[in-house]
């Protein structure tokens, strides 16, 4: 069984789910990082920065991060 910290850190990875937290921690990162295009390499690297795995991301969860992208 897991400890209470573990079960924290899988669901902060995004193990349970995506969460709109996710979405606005990673679209922060990319915003910070001052990059016209997106692509996969700065997806990949704000999401190490957030510690949340990209694995995670469906594509309706990609489709909300652009729309955050895109405010």
């Amino acid at each position: 069984m897991f400890d209470g910290w573990q079960l924290g850190l899988i669901d902060e990875a995004g193990y349970n789910g995506i969460r709109d937290d996710h979405i606005e921690r990673v679209a922060r990162e990319i915003e910070n990082m001052d990059v016209s295009y997106v692509d996969n390499t700065v997806f990949e690297r704000a999401c190490m920065k957030c510690c949340i795995d990209s694995e995670n991301f469906t594509q309706a969860d990609i489709d909300r991060l652009e729309r955050r992208l895109k405010r």
